[in-house]
């Protein structure tokens, strides 16, 4: 599975990237803090699964979400934000996210998911 990891808070990002990392079969094969450089690093690079933080320094995970699943339908996002609220959820699942979790009750949740997502994926090549 290739992951790309979008969250402006570099401290987050390697909490995420070490989380992600130790899980077998797991390549993170990028990182971005910005809505221009993820919709850049996620269509220019073989990711299959997108961990995406909701607000943005210039600008919101919800327009990186819009653009990259507009032309990668199949990409998995699972989308991270402090301001889970109902309404940013339901956006975030309108967009195309599979997940919508809240940073301070839900990090934990995300190595699972991957997980079950791995298994789930057996023998089939990862785009």
């Amino acid at each position: 599975m290739n992951i790309f990891v979008v969250e402006d808070a570099p401290e987050i990002r390697k909490r995420l990237v070490a989380m992600v990392r130790m899980i077998s079969g797991i390549n993170v094969i990028g990182e971005a803090e910005s809505v221009n450089e993820a919709i850049r690093g996620v269509l220019g690079s073989p990711v299959d699964t997108l961990l995406l933080d909701l607000q943005l320094r210039d600008g919101t995970g919800l327009e990186v979400l819009t653009r990259v699943k507009q032309a990668r339908p199949d990409l998995r996002v699972i989308v991270l934000t402090n301001f889970a609220t109902q309404q940013y959820r339901q956006a975030s699942l309108s967009a195309g996210a599979e997940f919508c979790l809240d940073k301070s009750q839900e990090f934990g949740l995300v190595p699972g998911i991957l997980r079950n997502w791995l298994e789930a994926a057996g023998d089939r090549p990862v785009a």
